[in-house]
């Protein structure tokens, strides 16, 4: 199953991205693809290596256009190290394309790489793709979800998480996508009020992740991704829809 999990910025993507992983590995080979191009500290949390980016592994941004059209299919796992890094518990870590210096020009190819991209990788059956996707909308117009089997978007309390998750859902539901909504960094103190909004805009909440600090402990650290609560909440919510 391939999932793209998406929203606003500093709604929380890379950590969901994660408790994702983390659980879904507990049951199945699990893939962590990182599609956005500024995210640096993905492998580090995992305990891992940074690997080259598949662009490289393509000859590099100015010919990735030409080069995915030579790969009908791509199975990650088959990759070398040099481009995959592998945790001891399940994880496989890849990234798209990163932007490396000033000047390099904007990040179309790698967008371009992660739709088509999405739809060559090849999964073994009951293996998972989660893809963390660029923040906002972009991927939408990139047309990335074609690949994919279900979009999740996390949304954080602020009035433009909610307003992106609105937009993301009505495209998705254009082009026939599931679609799963989660609540997350909620304290007791704004749940309801969180729910409220989204009711008001005709949304639905599939899963609440309650405000971790142990997330935000090992984040600010920039070591190994840790945590607790938001472990038994996106556990719950694998149960119920994944």
């Amino acid at each position: 199953m391939k999932l793209l999990v998406g929203g606003k910025g500093g709604a929380g993507k890379s950590a969901v991205s994660l408790l994702l992983a983390h659980e879904l590995s507990k049951k199945a080979n699990t893939i962590l693809l990182d599609s956005d191009e500024s995210n640096r500290l993905l492998p580090k949390t995992l305990g891992l290596e940074t690997p080259d980016t598949i662009a490289n592994y393509l000859g590099g941004r100015s010919k990735v256009r030409k080069s995915i059209e030579d790969h009908e299919k791509i199975n990650l796992n088959e990759l070398s190290s040099e481009y995959v890094s592998k945790t001891d518990y399940g994880i496989t870590y890849a990234a798209v394309g990163k932007i490396e210096e000033y000047g390099e020009g904007c990040a179309c190819p790698y967008g371009f790489l992660s739709k088509e991209l999405l739809k060559r990788i090849e999964l073994a059956p009951e293996e998972y793709l989660i893809v963390d996707a660029e923040a906002g909308i972009e991927h939408l117009g990139r047309g990335v979800e074609e690949g994919i089997d279900k979009l999740i978007v996390v949304i954080d309390p602020t009035a433009e998480g909610v307003e992106i998750a609105k937009k993301l859902v009505s495209e998705a539901q254009r082009i026939g996508k599931p679609i799963h909504l989660i609540l997350n960094k909620v304290t007791s103190e704004i749940e309801q009020i969180m729910l409220e909004k989204l009711e008001s805009e005709g949304l639905k909440a599939d899963a609440l992740i309650r405000y971790d600090p142990v997330i935000f402990k090992s984040s600010l650290m920039g070591g190994l991704f840790s945590a607790e609560k938001a472990s038994e909440d996106i556990s719950r919510f694998i149960e119920t829809h994944l």
